[in-house]
């Protein structure tokens, strides 16, 4: 039976990714986009761009993540009941005045839907591999609460919410997954909407004036924990069909991980910059800085940002790696696609920074 997808997160890369993966993977499949109010132009625009017959598989619902049944009418919701076969879940805030609370009840409203859904088959929920927080070392799959401490309000929501995932699956079909901070397409390096903290360094380095250094805090050893959006899509689709990977989590992370000075070196080539300069040094002394001024609680996500650079994380991916290993579905080295994300940003900041700069 073709799936039914209902999918959340638009106008996220990764909620245009997911949709697309699903059309193209089954002619037969059709799509339900729940989205916003504020974001009903661009999902018209989403679907119109669409070729081929896919776009009269996509249909667009208007409704609210933090409502009771979505805030969709009641023939909607009849008609999800006995139609969706398939859910991913990724609609989680970034920010909001408390995040817990905001993404607990999204994710409460989609599966409050989901108990009652007759032909379901799976609900693939994002999290993210960094609800291991402050923790050192190798991060397996299965863990969660090791006594880490959380280090930004949406780490602590993600841990939350994939609690509550966790605690759900002996009833629900749900697979949690945990992508590490997403960066761009592996071959277009399209970036639209990425924000996390590594993406944020990409664009610093691109932005600065070449004859500038750019600095790379920390020693620069410690694993890049990154993943190009593309393989966390066709991850997560795989996933979501494997009948094993019900009931548990999975991270999507590249196995083979370059360190943070090999990646920086590798993008200032491409940029044709000096390669970076590795300050463990002026590290120690901006993230003493930030605590002891005060200015580090203001700023949750960079602090963060700084304590990826400094500390040896591992994710495990051990489980994922064995689903698609009968898959065609592998993650893409970063040296294959470095200047890829180089030539994306780098065009991003010609036509829509300096010129809005400019005015």
């Amino acid at each position: 039976m073709a799936d039914v997808a209902l999918i959340t997160g638009f106008p996220r890369l990764l909620a245009r990714g997911l949709a697309q993966r699903t059309l193209n993977l089954d002619p037969d499949s059709r799509v339900l986009l729940l989205v916003e109010e504020a974001d009903a132009e661009a999902a018209e625009r989403f679907v119109a761009a669409l070729t081929g017959e896919r776009g009269p598989r996509v249909e667009v619902l208007l409704g609210r993540l933090n409502a009771v049944d979505l805030g969709l009418s009641g023939a909607e919701v009849k008609r999800l009941l006995g139609e969706v076969t398939l859910i991913f879940h990724s609609a989680h805030a970034a920010e909001a005045r408390n995040l817990r609370r905001e993404n607990l009840r999204r994710l409460n409203a989609v599966l409050g839907l989901a108990r009652e859904m007759s032909d379901l088959r799976r609900v693939a929920v994002f999290s993210t591999a960094f609800v291991s927080g402050d923790r050192s070392g190798t991060i397996y799959e299965e863990e969660l609460d090791a006594g880490q401490r959380l280090r930004t309000p949406f780490e602590a929501s993600m841990f939350a919410v994939e609690r509550l995932a966790r605690e759900l699956m002996p009833r629900l079909p749900i697979t949690v997954l945990r992508p590490s901070a997403m960066i761009g397409h592996s071959r277009t390096g399209d970036a639209s909407g990425l924000t996390e903290g590594p993406h944020y360094l990409m664009s610093l380095m691109v932005r600065l004036p070449s004859e500038l250094p750019f600095l790379l805090p920390g020693s620069g050893v410690v694993p890049f924990n990154i993943v190009p959006i593309d393989y966390v899509v066709q991850a997560a689709c795989a996933l979501a069909q494997a009948p094993e990977a019900a009931g548990r989590t999975f991270h999507l992370t590249d196995p083979n991980p370059v360190s943070a000075r090999q990646a920086f070196e590798l993008l200032s080539n491409h940029a044709n910059r000096a390669a970076p300069f590795v300050g463990r040094v002026v590290s120690r002394a901006l993230k003493r800085a930030l605590r002891v001024t005060g200015l580090g609680r203001l700023s949750p996500d960079q602090m963060a940002l700084l304590e990826d650079l400094t500390t040896h994380v591992t994710y495990h991916c051990g489980g994922t790696l064995e689903i698609l290993s009968h898959t065609d579905v592998a993650c893409p080295s970063f040296e294959s696609y470095a200047d890829a994300l180089i030539t994306w940003l780098a065009e991003y900041e010609r036509t829509t920074r300096r010129p809005a700069a400019a005015g």
